[in-house]
Parts: C-alpha cells; sequence; structure tokens
C-alpha cells in the first residue's frame, strides 16, 4: 500500500517535471541559454516573415524613417504578439518574455525588399541592454550585424520604458536630429517629415 502510494508519487513528480519543463521550453520558443549563430537566427527569422504575424499596431509598408527603408513592415513571433496584446499595445509593455523575436522589414520606394533588421530576447545574454540580440541581414540574409550591436542599442534605449521596442509610427517617432546622427548623409523621408510635423506628441 505504502509502496504503491510512493510510486503514485513519484510518477506525479516526474510528470508534472516534464511539464513544466515542456511549457517552458515552449515559452522561450526552444531557444538555448547561448546566443544562436547568425545563420540559425536568420531561420527563425524567415519563419516569422512567412507566417505574416504583424506586430500588433502596424501595417504593411508603413512609413520608414529614411529613403533607403521608405516602406517598412513590422513583424513578430507569437511569444511577441501575445505578449503585447496581452499588455494592449506597445507603449504598455515594459519586458519582453525569453524567446520574443521582432522583426522589421526595410523596403525602398518601389516596395523591393532592402534588408531586414530583428531583435531577439535572450536568456541572460546581456542583462545591461535587456538581454536583446541585436541583428540586421541582406534581403539573401547575409548577417551584416550581430550581437551587442551598439549602435542599435543606443538608438533603441530612447524607447526603454518600452523594453527598447518602438511602437510603429506614428505612435512613436524619432525626431529628425536624432536619425541624422545616426545615419549621417542618408536622406530623411519626406513623408517621415510630414508625421513629425503633424504628431508632435509622439516624437521621443
Amino acid at each position: 500500500m505504502l509502496t504503491n502510494r510512493i510510486n503514485k508519487q513519484i510518477r506525479l513528480v516526474i510528470a508534472v517535471t516534464v511539464t513544466v519543463t515542456t511549457i517552458s521550453r515552449a515559452w522561450a520558443g526552444n531557444l538555448p541559454e547561448s546566443v544562436p549563430s547568425p545563420a540559425r537566427l536568420w531561420q527563425s527569422i524567415r519563419a516569422v516573415m512567412a507566417e505574416g504575424r504583424l506586430l500588433p499596431g502596424s501595417t504593411a509598408y508603413q512609413p520608414g524613417s529614411r529613403m533607403v527603408d521608405y516602406y517598412t513592415t513590422d513583424k513578430v513571433d507569437e511569444i511577441a504578439h501575445g505578449t503585447i496584446t496581452a499588455a494592449g499595445g506597445v507603449v504598455r509593455v515594459t519586458r519582453y518574455p525569453a524567446g520574443s523575436l521582432l522583426i522589421k522589414e526595410n523596403f525602398n520606394t518601389r516596395k523591393k525588399l532592402v534588408g531586414v533588421t530583428a531583435m531577439l530576447k535572450l536568456p541572460h545574454y546581456d542583462g545591461a541592454d535587456r538581454n536583446w540580440v541585436m541583428a540586421a541581414y541582406s534581403p539573401q540574409g547575409k548577417s551584416l550585424a550581430f550581437g551587442k550591436v551598439g549602435s542599435c542599442i543606443q538608438c533603441h534605449i530612447v524607447a526603454q520604458k518600452q523594453d527598447f521596442v518602438f511602437a510603429p509610427p506614428p505612435t512613436n517617432l524619432l525626431p529628425a536630429a536624432f536619425i541624422a546622427s545616426f545615419f549621417p548623409g542618408q536622406k530623411i523621408s519626406p513623408v517621415y517629415l510630414r508625421l513629425l510635423q503633424e504628431h508632435p506628441g509622439s516624437v521621443l
């Protein structure tokens, strides 16, 4: 009798452990504690791009800040989408869970893809910068920047209350001078300049 009860308790502990482990892995996007390679992250990015799940509040081909990224489209994985939806919008999220992947597709004036940037939340990666892995790729997946990218962090830190994530325009806008300091010599989109004039309260 006692042996049967102990065996049942052991089976219960094993079942709970397996369930918790499974849930934890699913919530973390099956990501390892260590940093994935740029190639592996690109595979995840491509999968999210194919799914087509837009960041809540975003639209396809929304205004980009510069002529080189005249249009942008923000996409997210299921974890990030659920977090933003539950919070009631990007501006209400203070921390994203591990496994959150946010992607920006950048297009030229002819709506041709010219680049992809991404943010991946990875456990214990870079606590000083909210554990974000920053990445930039060519349309074909060539890694252009990856990891603790200082220029990316310095730009996104202005949205630190939102865990470094910008809401789509016109909810969050960057000042023209700020954009020019990060991208010297690159012309700012006239559409974006108009948004700055029309939505001064949205400028970070």
